[in-house]
């Protein structure tokens, strides 16, 4: 006795392969969001070591770090011949705040690696360090794979280490120049003395800012954000860094977003590309003075230290800013403006609720 054997139809095998589809449509979104939720997860552990690390400095030393560390003392650079004539250039870049709590943070032997009596920026005997990556500098959900070439390439490295997490510099532009009388009305938590003249000023030693000169409270007091680094190619966004030495920087305590166009048409593209260097405030430090995300050109006047620097990220709706307490929030993009100005700035006194 024969048994019919019976198949798929063409239409069922449709419908299966239909449902099958409507499914992995379903379930993709979730995947993908489950895994921004580690990136972010994983972002904010960063945020949380780095915060750490400052604290650790400050009961060290007294004070948090300096946002820029001691001026080199040795000649910097290869020497220069000149006939019988041999010239040694002194450098002046000194290590930036992320350079500086690196002990903190059992990173001790990368630190160790550094010279900082020769400057971390173009001189041989730091140039090795200065190429290392430091996993916990780097946000999970920024994919670029933008890296800043290294010119004084003499120890065989190609790049500068990286970072997407930068210093709070205050909320107003020009709050960098905090050893100028704006005491800490606008700034953050970090003392940015840049010109060799202020640290000579100081008798060589950079000032700190201590917990008690943080008037407003810790917990509204913004210490580091996120950043997102620039881009080396023609896929430029608001992030790169505009010229803008004709700029309107004022120290106006609700200061207005700047222009959604800078005056300078140069364009610093290495954001978070060296975060071994002070000295420029595109590579370790951003501020208040627009909302996380804007939709504005960052703009800096090289000449004066001065600028706006957004804190920006790849997480949807927001970024990750970790707080003085140690504490580490999530700010959407929609927080009002003023409220964020104000988280940037350490004792102005003035009251807000903090999101």
């Amino acid at each position: 006795m024969s048994r019919s054997r019976r198949g798929f139809t063409l239409i069922e095998l449709l419908v299966v392969i239909a449902i099958i589809a409507v499914l992995i449509g379903l379930l993709l979104p979730a995947v993908q969001k489950v895994r921004e939720a580690a990136a972010r997860a994983k972002c904010q552990n960063n945020l949380k070591q780095i915060c750490l690390a400052a604290h650790n400095y400050e009961s060290s030393t007294g004070g948090f770090p300096p946002g820029a560390g001691k001026l080199p003392v040795q000649p910097s650079g290869p020497p220069v011949v000149s006939g019988a004539t041999v010239t040694f250039p002194s450098g002046t870049s000194r290590p930036s705040v992320q350079v500086l709590i690196l002990p903190y943070v059992e990173q001790a032997s990368l630190y160790n690696l550094y010279k900082l009596d020769y400057d971390v920026h173009v001189a041989p005997e730091n140039e090795l360090p200065r190429a290392q990556e430091v996993p916990f500098f780097l946000c999970p959900s920024d994919l670029s794979d933008a890296k800043q070439a290294n010119t004084t390439n003499t120890l065989g490295s190609s790049f500068f280490g990286r970072s997407n997490y930068f210093a709070n510099a205050g909320r107003a532009p020009s709050a960098l120049n905090d050893a100028e009388g704006l005491g800490g009305v606008y700034a953050g938590i970090f003392f940015i003395e840049y010109t060799s003249q202020q640290v000579i000023k100081f008798g060589g030693n950079p000032r700190q800012v201590k917990i008690l000169d943080i008037a407003d409270g810790t917990s509204n007091t913004a210490m580091f954000s996120e950043i997102k680094k620039g881009q080396k190619n023609s896929d430029r966004d608001y992030w790169d860094v505009r010229n803008d030495s004709g700029g309107n920087y004022t120290n106006t305590p609700d200061q207005v977003d700047p222009p959604a166009n800078c005056a300078g048409a140069l364009t610093y593209s290495y954001a978070g590309l060296q975060y071994s260097r002070a000295g420029t405030m595109w590579t370790e430090f951003y501020n208040h003075t627009v909302v996380p995300n804007s939709k504005t050109w960052d703009c800096v006047d090289p000449s004066l230290v001065r600028g706006y620097i957004g804190a920006r990220s790849y997480h949807s709706g927001g970024v990750n800013v970790g707080f003085a307490d140690g504490s580490i929030r999530f700010i959407t993009d929609s927080i009002e403006a003023r409220t964020w100005r104000l988280m940037g700035s350490r004792s102005d006194g003035l009251t807000f609720t903090a999101p």
